[in-house]
């Protein structure tokens, strides 16, 4: 893939903060991934929301999931006081202190993190088209028992920087050729171009974030349909969104002030976030195990919206001296992924099968590859 000019690629070593390294794994080598987008909080003015309490929280959800292999994060914010100084006060000793940090900042209030359980082999940072503030897209590989595994996050473009605008000129001739009209609809082309060049792996990989996009979008179809990507929550058999009830939603509360962030209502009202799995070459040896509801392997993790209950951990949540009622405005998405040892052949092209394990049976749904 040529990128166009306009395009930067930041290649560089993995950030370790922290002097914990990673466990040697659990005994249950699964691959597990939560995703979220922890609200920057810029709009709220000071205290960004009550950044420390969402981000206690935020912890508190990932040790409930099982503290998952691997954590990707959107809108880590940089300057003093905010995001990242709430992240790097409780990271270190989250889950018996098995984390390290991949980040490679460009941008001081819209940065994207990935927390890992295992060492990073490689990152890099994909610099996004669009007509102000750089979107980009955080990439690292990540030294799993069972395989390398590439792990991609991003923020795409939303109403603040022109999503739906048309493709700023010169629109990139990658976006040109695959049909991309908009800034954002762009980002998401280049995204699955950067995806294809450096998955190189015979494993999966796995693309997550807050996509500003929901399903039947542009966005979407180019990634479940015109790459082959399968959206895990709906392949686990989970709910698509109810905007009436917030089922299934991950956005749609008020990110500017207090107000829904210490409610106990849900009021989100769409699905934007995702975890996608990325099948790995046809010539992969590899089956792969979606894990649906139930958590059938007793690791702590399934697949599934993140954070989408009000403050399980507190008596009561809501305005101060409780304690808060959500980490952000947004709701993430959780996966357990089961990776069986790859057989011993060689040179046998086999096609993906993802087989969902459900909560009384097994059902094959899908089979990716070929």
């Amino acid at each position: 893939m040529q990128l166009h000019r306009s395009l930067a690629v930041a290649v560089g070593t993995w950030s370790l903060l922290g002097a914990a390294l990673p466990s040697a794994g659990r005994a249950d080598p699964d691959l597990t991934v939560v995703n979220l987008n922890v609200l920057h909080g810029v709009n709220c003015g000071v205290g960004l929301c009550r950044v420390s309490d969402r981000i206690d929280l935020l912890f508190q959800w990932i040790e409930d999931a099982g503290c998952p292999d691997v954590v990707t994060l959107q809108e880590v914010s940089t300057f003093a006081n905010s995001v990242l100084d709430a992240i790097n006060a409780r990271y270190p000793s989250a889950c018996g202190g098995q984390y390290t940090q991949v980040f490679l900042p460009n941008w001081v209030i819209d940065e994207e993190m990935i927390l890992t359980r295992y060492p990073a082999l490689d990152s890099a940072l994909l610099l996004l088209h669009g007509p102000s503030f750089q979107r980009h897209v955080l990439h690292a590989r990540v030294d799993h028992p069972k395989g390398p595994i590439d792990v991609f996050t991003t923020h795409l473009a939303s109403s603040s920087d022109n999503a739906d605008g048309a493709c700023a000129a010169p629109c990139p001739a990658e976006c040109v050729s695959a049909g991309a009209a908009t800034n954002r609809q762009c980002q998401a082309v280049q995204l699955a171009n950067w995806v294809a060049l450096r998955h190189t792996t015979p494993t999966p990989a796995i693309v997550t974030g807050d996509m500003n996009a929901q399903p039947g979008s542009f966005e979407y179809n180019h990634f479940a349909l015109t790459r082959g990507y399968t959206d895990t929550y709906l392949a686990a058999g989970m709910p698509e969104c109810n905007p009436a009830t917030g089922v299934g939603c991950t956005s749609g509360r008020e990110d500017s002030n207090l107000s829904e962030l210490e409610s106990p209502v849900s009021n989100e009202v769409a699905r934007i976030d995702f975890t996608f799995l990325v099948p790995p070459p046809p010539a992969s040896n590899y089956n792969l195990t979606i894990e649906g509801p139930g958590d059938l392997d007793g690791d702590g993790t399934t697949t599934r919206i993140f954070a989408d209950a009000p403050n399980p951990f507190a008596p009561s949540c809501g305005p101060l001296p409780d304690a808060i009622c959500w980490p952000s405005d947004h709701e993430g998405s959780e996966l357990d992924l089961e990776l069986p040892e790859p057989s011993q052949a060689t040179g046998l092209a086999i096609g993906l099968a993802v087989i969902l394990r459900l909560r009384r049976r097994r059902l094959a749904v899908r089979a990716l590859g070929q």
